[in-house]
């Protein structure tokens, strides 16, 4: 099977030929990002179209294809009127996922609809759920949300529309929205009521969405009638990349930032877990995020270690064992969520002594974040009888042989590199592969293997125990640090 798969993200749109499961090419053309005021974040979705036929065109393969399917950048706020491909298009800039402006109207949403919209979300919505970004331009744009005859929710969504006519959400992104009862895959009625917002149908994943237009066909030079799948959004269609049909076997992902995930048979919340719908029914994935990932071991670099490179800061950490020489890293350089939200907390480097050396430092850092990656796992996967599953590892810090076997130290669990290359088109691939009879996507290579050196494990966790209390319990001191840094410290 032989499929054209998209992926809108924030900084590029890419598009590959995916043959049975296998990525043949791949392009990508750059987007661009606007910030017009603080906290705001935008694009064009005209731009994410152009991008997309630019990268389609530029690929040689794009032939004999079986269906084009698309995923991207979830929760955003996409305002589009009359019909696509005659003269309809969108109404203003997207309102992106990460955008903060609505926090007055998210507050007044949270006040009206109370503990029932976390139980209908499966989390609570913050500030920049979509249902504040409408009523936030129904106050401050009153004209482009009038000239709205419907509000398509992310990047694939705009593709879909513009490649079909059809305004479709997959169930992944619905569930970002909060705008959905994400159990039962529908817009829910009290948010959706105190919103007003006009809404897309939501599809399956593994459904047809529509079929090509001729205008949007002649734009990509592929045939009329090829049929368009809106995919998972992009951390589930990722997700499926990294772990195929594959249940309860967590994976992680080390990139600035990063996310501890795993696929179960039904959805599983709990504080600080958020659950998606994956691309059916019985496939649900709970993920915690990591503010500080790899980032950590680039701070490190340069704030602390003069700028040396990658290769040897990593040759450092490898000579080092930190947790037995008492020197622990917290690494929430970006504030955390786990175990406690404190998007005030900083990092802490403890321990340190004058006979400490810079092996010992690196060595904290890998450490630090993996204790973070150790303690997320074990809330995110349903602890089991035996001895704990694999942890697959991805992103550009898991190239590091030195992180991955500190990982297995820390966590206690065989971690599996795997070769996470174009994860989010090879999971958007699998959609489109069961919507057409086949079969989803096997789970990605596994590059690499690192076993726990069991005679570490004593010290890693009584630093763990340590990193644990002081994330904890050092919420009013973080605080206290960023009156400071805002020039108003308490008397």
């Amino acid at each position: 099977m032989r499929v054209l798969a998209l992926d809108v993200g924030t900084t590029t749109a890419k598009a590959a030929v995916v043959a049975d499961g296998s990525i043949v090419e791949v392009a990508e053309v750059s987007v661009d990002l606007a910030h017009p005021a603080p906290g705001w974040a935008e694009q064009d979705p005209a731009q994410w179209w152009s991008a997309v036929v630019s990268a389609v065109r530029s690929l040689r393969t794009a032939n004999d294809l079986d269906a084009l399917v698309a995923t991207g950048q979830m929760q955003d706020l996409v305002p589009v009127r009359g019909i696509a491909g005659e003269g309809g298009g969108p109404v203003r800039p997207a309102i992106l996922y990460s955008d903060q402006r609505a926090v007055e109207e998210h507050e007044q949403l949270a006040a009206r609809l109370g503990e029932d919209w976390a139980r209908a979300a499966l989390a609570q919505p913050d500030a920049t759920n979509v249902a504040a970004k409408w009523m936030w331009l129904c106050s401050n744009e009153p004209d482009s949300a009038q000239a709205t005859d419907v509000v398509l929710l992310g990047g694939a969504g705009y593709i879909v529309w513009r490649a079909t006519g059809a305004a479709t959400c997959d169930p992944t992104v619905a569930a970002t929205t909060g705008l959905a009862d994400v159990r039962s895959n529908s817009w829910w009625a009290p948010v959706v009521e105190a919103s007003a917002i006009p809404l897309p149908t939501i599809v399956g994943a593994t459904s047809i969405a529509g079929h090509l237009s001729a205008s949007a066909a002649a734009e990509l030079g592929l045939r009329v009638g090829l049929p368009v799948v809106h995919a998972s959004g992009d951390a589930v269609a990722t997700s499926i990349g990294v772990l195929g049909d594959s249940t309860e076997m967590p994976y992680a992902y080390l990139g600035t930032s990063g996310w501890v995930g795993v696929f179960a048979t039904a959805p599983d919340p709990r504080d600080g877990v958020i659950v998606l719908p994956g691309p059916s029914t019985d496939r649900w994935l709970s993920v915690m995020p990591v503010a500080t990932a790899g980032g950590a071991a680039d701070w490190a670099r340069d704030a602390l270690f003069g700028g040396i490179d990658i290769t040897s800061f990593d040759r450092l950490a490898g000579e080092g064992f930190a947790a037995a020489e008492g020197v622990g890293f917290l690494s929430q350089l970006d504030g955390t969520r786990f175990p406690v939200a404190d998007p005030h907390a900083a990092g802490v480097l403890i321990g340190a002594r004058r006979s400490t050396g810079r092996d010992a430092v690196a060595a904290a850092v890998y450490e630090g974040v993996a204790h973070v990656l150790a303690a997320i796992a074990d809330v995110v996967v349903r602890p089991t009888t035996g001895a704990p599953a694999d942890l697959a590892v991805c992103g550009g810090g898991a190239r590091s042989d030195v992180w991955c076997q500190v990982i297995a130290d820390v966590t206690g669990r065989t971690v599996r590199r795997v070769n996470d290359d174009h994860a989010s088109l090879r999971g958007a691939a699998s959609c489109a592969g069961v919507a057409l009879g086949g079969i989803p996507v096997g789970a990605a290579t596994t590059l690499a293997t690192f076993e726990p050196r069991r005679e570490r494990r004593v010290s890693h966790e009584a630093m763990g125990r340590v990193l644990d209390g002081l994330s904890r319990s050092l919420g009013p001191e973080f605080a206290a640090l960023a009156h400071i840094r805002a020039g108003q410290p308490k008397r």
